[in-house]
């Protein structure tokens, strides 16, 4: 494949603007203790619950000794706990805890929150443009993830 230097510099600079817009680089993700990739399993595991950690590091695409320390600090928090699978006793189940419950609705709408004030501001029109942007790039991008591999 060959890419223009200019659509290189364009698709990095864009993805450095739309980092620093969602501030994912901000030590703590949303104003909270956590960072962005315990959010990113908190929230993973509320939309998924239960789950196991295989699924966490498949989708995250996560490292799984640096998944299971950030689910044995958020276990230790109190915001998950961790079973035995009926199915198989190898397997434990990954669930959240009340407190988790409770912590992954405050992120799940703080999360809304900053979307909204992203695109606060625009026209429709505008919004909906930007949302069949994004969903052009995610349909596109979809099939090319094995090669990052």
């Amino acid at each position: 494949m060959n890419l223009n230097d200019n659509i290189i510099a364009d698709i990095r600079q864009f993805n450095r603007f739309y980092t620093n817009k969602l501030g994912l680089l901000d030590k703590h993700v949303l104003n909270n203790r956590y960072s962005f990739t315990e959010g990113r399993v908190i929230l993973e595991i509320g939309f998924l619950e239960p789950c196991i950690a295989n699924h966490l590091v498949e989708k995250l695409d996560i490292d799984r000794s640096y998944l299971s320390r950030i689910i044995a600090r958020l276990c230790k928090d109190g915001l998950l706990i961790k079973e035995g699978s009926s199915v198989d006793n190898r397997t434990s189940l990954i669930r959240l805890t009340p407190k988790g419950i409770a912590f992954f609705n405050e992120l799940n709408e703080k999360s809304n929150e900053q979307i909204v004030k992203l695109l606060q501001g625009l026209s429709q029109k505008e919004i909906k443009e930007i949302h069949a942007s994004m969903l052009l790039i995610q349909e596109k991008l979809h099939g090319s993830e094995e090669n990052f591999e």
